[in-house]
C-alpha cells in the first residue's frame, strides 16, 4: 500500500464477497496476529491492525472492514484514540473511479470521526496525482448524495474532499482551498476547507512532531520544502491564510497549538487569545474543547478539567467545541446532549447546547427534525440548542443588529 501502483482509472470491487457477521472471526484472527508487535512499539502494533483491516476493505468488504475495527477496539480499549486513523487507514486502500466512488463510499458510516470516508478520498485524488482535475472529477463522488436526507454524509464526503485535495496538490493549501471554491455553494466550500485544513495539520504532525510516519492514514509525506508548521509562531498558517478561509483555520489550530506547548491548556489558551477578532478566537477555543473531548478519551471530567484551564472568556466556546466532537454525529447526540446536561446553569451550558445545535443543524435538513432533536425538559437549554441549529433568530438578530 505504501508504493500504491498509478490507480487512476482502477477500482475495487463495489459488492462485498464477505458477510459482516465474520467480523468477529477476523478481529479475534488479527488481534492473535499482532498483539506480539506490542512489545515493539504501539505504532507496530496499530500498523498491523491497520494493514490487516485494510485488506479487507481493498477487496470490496468495508462494512466487514469497519465492523472488524469495532470488534477489536471493543476487545481492545487501548486502541480506542486510534479508531480514526484506523478507519483512514481502512478507507485508503479502497480504489475508486468517479463511477463507482458514491457507491463505495455507502458503505462506510459516521463511526470514527469518519475516517472511512476521508481515506476513500484520499485515495482517489492521490491516484490523479499529474492528470487534470475536471470538474467532473472532483464533484463525482459527492454528487449522488446532493439533495437527499443525506445531508452528514454529504458533509462527509464534502470535508474528505479537502483531505484528498492536499494530497493531489502535495500539501499546498492554497491550491486546494482554490478547488475548494469550485464546488457548488458556499457551505460545500466550507465543509472542503475544514478537511483541507485537518490534513495540513495531519502533516504538520508528520513533519514538526514525528506522528503517524507508520502510515495508518497512508498519507503521502509532505516534501521538506513544504513549510506546514513554524515553531515561532503559533498562529501559522492561520495568520497567512486569506480572510475568507480563517474560521475554518482557527476551528483546527489547537491540534498544532497543544503538541507545541506540551498540551498545557494554560498555555494554549493564551495562544488562542491572540487569534484576532473574537470570532477567530471563539473557533481557536472550539478546537481545545475537540481535543479536550480527544484526549479525555470522551469522559466528562477529563473535558471539564482541560476547559477549565481557559480563560473566562473562553471557557464556554470550549465546551462547544467539546460537545461537537462527542455529538460528532447523529448517533452520538445522546453523549453531546449528556454532557450539556452535567454542566451547571451559565454560558457554558448555553454555549453547550448551542454546539449540539450547530450539529443538529447539519444533520437534519428539515425544522421538524431539528426541533426534535432539540427537546429538551428545560425551556432554555432547547431553546439554545434551536438557536444553534438556526431555528430561531439569535437575540442579535431579533434585536436588529
Amino acid at each position: 500500500m505504501r508504493d500504491m501502483p498509478a490507480d487512476t482509472l482502477a477500482t475495487a470491487p463495489t459488492t462485498p464477497s464477505r458477510p459482516v457477521s465474520d467480523s468477529g472471526i477476523v478481529a479475534d484472527s488479527l488481534l492473535a496476529a499482532c498483539k506480539p508487535h506490542v512489545s515493539h512499539s504501539i505504532d507496530a502494533y496499530s500498523t498491523c491492525l491497520g494493514d490487516g483491516i485494510a485488506s479487507l476493505s481493498s477487496a470490496g468488504n468495508i462494512a466487514l472492514a469497519m465492523g472488524t475495527l469495532d470488534r477489536i477496539i471493543h476487545s481492545d480499549p487501548s486502541l480506542v484514540l486510534l479508531g480514526h486513523p484506523l478507519a483512514h487507514a481502512l478507507g485508503y486502500a479502497v480504489r475508486s473511479t468517479p463511477a463507482t466512488a458514491t457507491r463505495l463510499l455507502s458503505q462506510c458510516d459516521d463511526r470514527y470521526q469518519s475516517g472511512c470516508y476521508h481515506g476513500i478520498l484520499q485515495r482517489y485524488f492521490d491516484a490523479r496525482i499529474g492528470l487534470p482535475l475536471t470538474q467532473s472529477v472532483l464533484v463525482g463522488p459527492c454528487d449522488e448524495l446532493r439533495g437527499t436526507r443525506e445531508q452528514f454524509r454529504l458533509y462527509d464526503c464534502l470535508h474528505g474532499t479537502g483531505h484528498g485535495l492536499m494530497m493531489y496538490h502535495r500539501y499546498d493549501v492554497n491550491a486546494s482551498l482554490t478547488d475548494c471554491d469550485r464546488l457548488l455553494s458556499d457551505w460545500d466550500q466550507r465543509s472542503c476547507y475544514s478537511g483541507v485544513f485537518m490534513e495540513h495539520n495531519m502533516g504538520a504532525h508528520m513533519q514538526a512532531f514525528g506522528n503517524e510516519v507508520f502510515g495508518m492514514h497512508r498519507h503521502s509525506v509532505p516534501g521538506g520544502s513544504v513549510v506546514l508548521f513554524k515553531p515561532n509562531d503559533l498562529q501559522y498558517p492561520c495568520d497567512a491564510t486569506p480572510a475568507r478561509y480563517r474560521r475554518e483555520c482557527y476551528e483546527l489550530q489547537a491540534d498544532l497549538i497543544l503538541p507545541a506547548v506540551q498540551q498545557d491548556y494554560r498555555k494554549a489558551s493564551a495562544v488562542c487569545d491572540a487569534a484576532g477578532t473574537p470570532d477567530l478566537v471563539s473557533a481557536c477555543y472550539a478546537g481545545l474543547g475537540r481535543n479536550a473531548s480527544g484526549a479525555s478519551a470522551f469522559q466528562y471530567a477529563g473535558i471539564t478539567k482541560r476547559c477549565s484551564l481557559a480563560s473566562p472568556p473562553g471557557l464556554p466556546f470550549c465546551y462547544q467545541g467539546a460537545v461537537r466532537h462527542l455529538a460528532y454525529a447523529p448517533s452520538e447526540l445522546p453523549r453531546g446532549i449528556a454532557f450539556c446536561k452535567s454542566l451547571p446553569d451559565g454560558e457554558g451550558r448555553a454555549r453547550c447546547w448551542g454546539g449540539v445545535g450547530l450539529q443538529v443543524g447539519g444533520f437534519f435538513p428539515d425544522s421538524a427534525s431539528r426541533h426534535r432533536a432539540c427537546t429538551s425538559d428545560i425551556a432554555r437549554d432547547a431553546a439554545a440548542c434551536l438557536e444553534g441549529a438556526g431555528v430561531t433568530p439569535s437575540p442579535r438578530a431579533r434585536n436588529g443588529q
